[in-house]
């Protein structure tokens, strides 16, 4: 019989302050709720199902195995266990993980969504981080080097992907927060028995930020995947590729109205606390659309 080990409590700068569903905290009351009726019944319950490589309440060890820029003050850095084992580290389409930073007078966390790798890839993870001018965690993740160490825990999120419950899956992003987007899609798209149809509308600010271009631009060859990116600052002369669905303005809600009326509709909206209320007050307040069919990451 599995051993089950007593949940660790998180301390207080493990929580992000980012607002997660579930926090951390409401994780390790859960866990512990679980270790509890462990040793009154000596059955681990759920927590013997598939093994994760990561774990919700005890930071992993991960290596730095590359740290590429990849557009304007963006970087996608890969990641490995240091540790090695047979737990690969797995995750549900939207999760994101914590990252914990320890200075010398300061420690914080910091939400990230993960990845997935290629094939072949020789690591478990991937994460695009922009750098901020003042930003201390994105700049120190910006600046690691390869073979340095981090801090990992996780996965948490509280999305659950159903085939098929929606006619549509209209997702709406901004800037970096296409990363939990770029999960779902290849999920969607990798399941053939999957018939929902997806649309990703994706803000940032010029054709020098777009991340993920190419592989958006690959994700038109299937039949139920349509995306539209919106520049608000574009460029004079912005290159294209063949059909490629660039838009010179901003976003809009009457441009969102289009995409209310065209079946069962499930919203995804991510970006900054600022981008989410105001397209969450365009679907909800002048469009129409019940709180219950708009997901916020």
């Amino acid at each position: 019989m599995k051993i089950m080990e007593k949940p660790v409590e998180p301390d207080a700068e493990d929580c992000c302050n980012s607002g997660c569903n579930p926090c951390i905290f409401d994780i390790y009351q859960k866990q512990l709720k679980l270790y509890n009726k462990y040793l009154e019944s000596g059955e681990t319950g759920k927590i013997t199902s598939k093994e994760n490589g990561l774990s919700q309440l005890k930071y992993t060890i991960f290596v730095v195995v590359e740290n590429e820029t990849i557009c304007d003050f963006h970087k996608l850095i890969r990641f490995k266990k240091e540790t090695t084992n047979n737990n690969k580290v797995w995750w549900k389409p939207g999760d994101h993980f914590l990252f914990k930073y320890c200075g010398a007078e300061t420690t914080c966390t910091r939400a990230y969504t993960p990845i997935k790798v290629e094939q072949g890839d020789d690591c478990d993870f991937s994460i695009v981080v922009k750098q901020y001018v003042n930003g201390l965690v994105s700049s120190i993740l910006c600046d690691l080097k390869v073979g340095e160490t981090t801090y990992w825990r996780g996965p948490y999120g509280h999305y659950h992907l159903q085939p098929n419950h929606y006619d549509r899956i209209v997702m709406i992003a901004q800037g970096t927060g296409i990363a939990p987007f770029i999960t779902i899609i290849e999920h969607i798209l990798k399941d053939e028995d999957d018939s929902t149809k997806l649309l990703l509308l994706y803000c940032t600010k010029c054709d020098e930020t777009i991340l993920f271009r190419d592989k958006l631009y690959a994700f038109q060859s299937f039949w139920n995947f349509k995306y539209e990116i919106f520049l608000s600052q574009p460029p004079t002369n912005v290159k294209l590729k063949y059909q490629e669905p660039i838009r010179n303005h901003k976003l809009n809600s009457e441009y969102l109205s289009n995409f209310t009326t065209l079946g069962e509709t499930e919203f995804l909206l991510c970006g900054s606390s600022t981008f989410n209320a105001e397209y969450n007050n365009y679907l909800k307040n002048i469009l129409g659309v019940h709180e219950n069919y708009i997901v916020l990451f």
